[in-house]
């Protein structure tokens, strides 16, 4: 049974996300977002990575590349991603692994 209900868990998260990535409202890509995000956590259950790096984590939002900022960053522990989220300005460093 629980099996059965993290499983719907995870397609109702897949689908706000979703329906957050095409949709051109801003309000309702952060309520979508913000829900996902509400209901993988209380049913434990992972988003996926390719789309969990498209997510500001501070204010909920989906980077626009338009307004964020990408940066590639070489340092002691090797390459790294910097996004700097164009809403709040939070920075987000991803390593990448060779």
């Amino acid at each position: 049974m629980r099996q059965g209900v993290r499983g719907a868990a995870v397609d109702e998260v897949l689908r706000l996300i979703e329906l957050a990535l095409t949709t051109d409202d801003d309000v309702l890509k952060r309520e979508a977002l913000a829900q996902a995000v509400e209901m993988s956590r209380s049913f434990r259950v992972r988003i996926p990575r390719r789309l969990s790096l498209m997510i500001c984590r501070k204010c909920m939002t989906v980077y626009r590349f338009d307004g964020s900022r990408v940066r590639v960053r070489r340092g002691r522990a090797g390459l790294m991603i910097v996004l700097t989220c164009g809403n709040c300005g939070s920075v987000r460093r991803i390593p990448v692994k060779p």
